[in-house]
């Protein structure tokens, strides 16, 4: 009886432990997803212009100056003004697609109000 449930256990661990060391050799797999490219027609774009701009930390940071956008309508950037008080002493800054996302009728960017100071500015 010993004997049988000893080569019992024996024969279960020597299963299980290819399986495991199997399992810790097995690179995570990752979910791909493709993201289309933003695309505005010119009317479009112009709708999307004084709209309000929010940080990922839920503060309104300015409003939507502008887009670029390539021959395709595909949105290459977008121009916000941020700072400042009644358009006097405001700075415009660009922002790439993948920096932000249009969440009902406001933009919501990918970075902070604090990291959007930072952005790169481009002359109105």
């Amino acid at each position: 009886m010993i004997r049988s449930i000893s080569l019992a256990a024996i024969l279960a661990a020597a299963f299980a432990i290819p399986a495991l060391a199997q399992d810790a050799k097995s690179p995570p797999t990752a979910t791909v997803q493709a993201v289309e490219p933003l695309k505005l027609t010119a009317d479009q774009a112009k709708a999307w212009v004084d709209k309000q701009v929010i940080s990922s930390d839920d503060k309104k940071i300015g409003e939507v100056a502008a887009f670029a956008r390539g021959t395709d309508n595909t949105v290459t950037e977008m121009h916000i003004d941020i700072g400042g008080f009644l358009g006097i002493g405001e700075t415009r800054v660009r922002l790439m697609p993948a920096q932000f996302k249009f969440v009902g009728d406001r933009a919501v960017l990918n970075v902070t109000a604090e990291q959007a100071k930072s952005l790169p500015t481009v002359q109105k």
